[in-house]
């Protein structure tokens, strides 16, 4: 194989890693039920850990410690594979 198709082969076998890895990372719109715990975060019936982000809604669910919350937004998971919800819209459960 020449050089120079070695180095194509390299260049197309990185992108195709960078577009695989960036739909693992992207987000996605998402409904989950939890409960909301004092360290900022929402944990599901099955045990699923989501931090809350940081926007307009942060503070309204954050101070609703120990309370059942419907909460609908973007999920994204980190590099560190940390599930992080950016609430669009939330509602108390009994």
């Amino acid at each position: 194989m020449t050089k120079v198709k070695c180095m194509t082969m390299t260049i197309l076998c990185v992108l195709l890693m960078a577009a695989l890895a960036g739909s693992i990372f992207a987000g996605e719109t998402m409904t989950i039920v939890g409960v909301v715990t004092d360290d900022g975060l929402i944990v599901d019936k099955n045990g699923t850990i989501y931090e809350i982000g940081e926007n307009d809604n942060f503070d309204a669910v954050t101070d609703r410690t120990e309370v059942k919350v419907e909460a609908t937004g973007m999920v994204e998971v980190d590099e560190s594979g940390n599930r992080i919800i950016m609430i669009d819209s939330f509602k108390l459960l009994e």
